[in-house]
């Protein structure tokens, strides 16, 4: 028995009675709780309900449905929560022994103060690891309502989440945690090791597909005579598709824990036996417990392994497994109220017998979380963690395109061991003070554990969270201005767009001399419009196996339906889409390959396709019309406020001396680009330094400075070298028009 004690304290009864109330208790129908609510103890009605039942906010109320708990309440926001309506998490739903939908009696009720409350963890043999950690648990209790045989959920000082059943309280009856009561952990020794239980409130960025998922699971078990009365059949089978570490299975479990049905987790490969029979006789029998013990729902997790195509498959006894699955589903002896969910991330490889209806009737996408959603999942994996003042989620939710839930898991897990590091190095191992510790996780922790985790989204892609926005993009202001425009605005103003009817561009195309700046421009774009980017090579995606450039080709399209929204950027496009001639040739395959994917059948919904160019002339003509590259952006040279523009950016973060005239630098680099003009800046940083090496100034801080001379220089060598080689360009159009003239061949 590990107690805690703190100083003794008189416990004092609270009362409710503080507005005058027009009703003792009220029905409301239970709904999903808040994220930011789970595990707190916390319910939340509308503020007329509150006013009815003469409560304040933070008042502790009784909750009737099959069970009676307790919880704080808190009035909710009418656009989340319905008249007549009452927002519970999963804990208190746990404790009330109701599920989402069902009804609950909501009345004021007394408390006291608790003076003594004894916990006991579901998991067998599991004790606090010391004062650090009673202490650290005890503060997590502090406020909570509870009662006899509640169960309360705790993060433990390791950062997982345990629960606790309340087995005893003083005095009796509902009371409140408090600094002053003794909190004692009872050991487990036989407990049944229940692990910890999935919530709807554990998922984040997926509200859309777990109603749907739940409409089609929670219906067919709760309330089987409804279809009987509608002379219709219950859906049976859902398969849930989508990048690997989206939820597929997080939301499974979640749907086993809310509903209360006997669930069977099933692992595709742990089917498969080495002897005759045994693959198929497993099957049998996983089908045969769950139609015993139904309602039941059988979970079968990487699918694909189990129901591969059978036309891509050698060997007999995947297509003998695949059969079996085929009659279990929907042979001639009806399986009854068993519902099967699968979960896949190559759905294309699952067998086409499977995907209909009487089989998985629906198939739902669980795609990559957008900026919202990757929002709610920082905060569930948050909850339990201590952040210092300067952590903004929203900020991280902005930068982390492409990561999925479990790369957000990763983040917050890694950005706490940096933390946890920062904190040991000075501290002296042996004690067991971990109190004296500054265990807060702060800003820095996250952006340090951003460069460990990569995005799973887009990994086989070049994926990248641009670091540069507009300010970094010197002069092109027109360009600037169109692309937000066309871009921006679609994602901005939906709404907008739907009242007129009008569609985002599909593609863009960035045109113009090598160096203007096409690919900042799409990076900072991608940046400011906080979407994923997608960045590809073009030239790397060929390949001298046939059909494989255009395999690789569609894929890279899948990874942007999938991250949208999305800006699928191609630069060098005319090495992908060149002119294609009358011959059937690889190039021309992967030409009309892109253009399947830019307006085939598949929709490119939520998707910006960019490319940049510097040879227009060569691009297919079918690349050009409207509805493919809608848009063609011309890049010019830059103007003179233009250069001056660049160079600014360029020297921004650079000491430059008093005799420094950026204008007569521009002015002198007329015809000059961006890419020549921050080679220019480069160079002059380098001379300066060389200087100060060369001349032993290193003491003399106010030497270090970028001069004008160190600037005019570089100018200078770089205008000689193109005034070389211009004669040579004009040389070599001289000798192509000579060779064509010879071979009667006209350029």
């Amino acid at each position: 028995m590990v107690t805690w004690q703190c100083s003794g304290g008189k416990s004092l009864p609270g009362r409710l009675q503080r507005v005058e109330k027009t009703q003792d208790s009220v029905r409301l129908k239970v709904m999903e709780g808040a994220v930011e609510d789970a595990r707190k103890g916390i319910v939340r009605v509308l503020a007329d309900v509150m006013e009815e039942l003469g409560i304040n906010m933070n008042d502790v109320v009784l909750i009737e449905g099959k069970r009676t708990t307790v919880a704080k309440v808190l009035p909710a926001f009418r656009e989340s929560c319905p008249d007549g309506a009452i927002q519970m998490d999963g804990i208190t739903r746990q404790n009330a022994r109701v599920g989402i939908g069902e009804e609950v009696t909501l009345m004021p009720t007394t408390w006291e103060r608790a003076r003594s409350v004894v916990l006991a963890p579901t998991v067998a043999g599991w004790m606090p690891s010391g004062d650090y950690e009673v202490a650290h648990l005890k503060q997590r209790l502090l406020g909570l309502p509870v009662r006899v045989e509640d169960v309360v959920s705790l993060t433990l000082f390791s950062g997982h989440e345990e629960s606790f059943v309340v087995e005893g309280v003083l005095p009796r009856g509902n009371v409140i945690i408090g600094k002053d009561t003794a909190v004692h952990f009872k050991g487990n020794e036989g407990g049944e090791g229940r692990a910890h239980r999935v919530r709807y409130e554990d998922i984040g960025g997926l509200a859309k597909e777990v109603q749907r998922i739940r409409e089609i699971v929670e219906l067919p078990l709760k309330y089987p005579q409804l279809f009987r009365i509608l002379g219709v059949e219950a859906p049976k089978g859902i398969l849930l598709y989508g990048p690997p570490g989206t939820g597929k299975t997080l939301i499974a479990r979640a749907v086993a824990s809310e509903t209360e049905t006997h669930f069977i987790h099933v692992n595709g490969p742990e089917i498969m036996h080495k002897y005759y029979g045994e693959s198929e006789a497993r099957l049998r029998q996983v089908f045969d417990e769950a139609r015993k013990k139904a309602p039941s729902i059988i979970f079968l997790d990487e699918v694909d392994a189990i129901a591969p195509r059978r036309t891509d498959v050698h060997g007999d006894v995947e297509k003998r497994v695949v059969a079996q699955l085929l009659a279990l589903m929907d042979g001639l002896e009806s399986r009854g109220n068993v519902i099967v969910l699968a979960a896949t991330n190559v759905p294309d490889l699952v067998d086409p017998a499977l995907r209909r209806p009487g089989r998985f009737d629906r198939e739902i996408c669980i795609n990559v979380p957008d900026q919202r959603g990757r929002l709610e999942i920082l905060r569930i994996h948050t909850r339990g963690m201590n952040l210092a003042d300067d952590v903004s989620l929203e900020h991280l939710a902005a930068v982390t395109h492409g990561f999925v839930g479990a790369d957000l898991e990763a983040l917050c897990r890694e950005a706490g061991m940096y933390a946890l590091r920062r904190a040991l190095a000075d501290f002296r191992f042996g004690r067991d003070d971990f109190a004296e510790l500054d265990l807060k996780v702060t800003l820095k922790d996250f952006n340090d554990a951003l460069t460990e985790v990569e995005p799973s989204a887009t990994r086989e892609f070049a994926m990248e969270i641009p670091s540069v926005g507009w300010k970094d993009v010197g002069g092109l202001e027109k360009i600037k201005q169109q692309l937000q425009t066309l871009v921006e605005w679609p994602l901005v103003y939906p709404e907008l767009y739907n009242h007129f009817s009008l569609k985002a561009p599909k593609g863009i195309l960035l045109s113009g001399k090598p160096g203007t700046g096409k690919t900042l421009v799409a990076k900072a774009l991608a940046r400011e419009s906080r979407v994923n980017f997608i960045s590809v090579n073009s030239p790397l995606l060929f390949s001298h196996w046939m059909g494989e450039a255009e395999k690789a080709l569609h894929e890279v399209f899948k990874k942007a339906r999938q991250a949208s929204p999305c800006i699928l950027f191609f630069d060098e496009i005319d090495a992908l889409a060149p002119k294609r001639s009358g011959e059937h040739t690889a190039t021309s395959r992967l030409v009309s390959q892109f253009l399947m994917e830019l307006d085939g059948l598949e929709e490119l919904k939520e998707v910006v396709v960019l490319a940049a160019t510097n040879r227009i002339d060569m691009l297919d003509p079918a690349l050009l019309r409207p509805g493919r590259f809608d848009r063609v952006l011309e890049f010019p040279l830059p103007n003179l406020q233009d250069r001056i523009s660049i160079l600014n950016v360029h020297l921004a973060k650079r000491p430059l001396a008093g005799d420094v005239n950026l204008a007569a630098v521009a002015k002198a680099a007329e015809g000059l680009v961006g890419s020549e003009l921050e080679a220019i800046a480069e160079r002059a940083a380098f001379l300066a330094l060389t200087e100060v090496v060369q001349s032993g100034s290193l003491d003399r801080t106010e030497a270090w400075q970028i001069e004008q001379r160190h600037l005019m220089q570089p100018l200078q060598e770089l205008l000689e070298e193109k005034k070389r080689q211009l004669p040579r360009n004009l040389k070599d159009i001289r000798d192509v028009k000579e060779t064509a003239a010879a071979t009667a061949v006209d350029i």
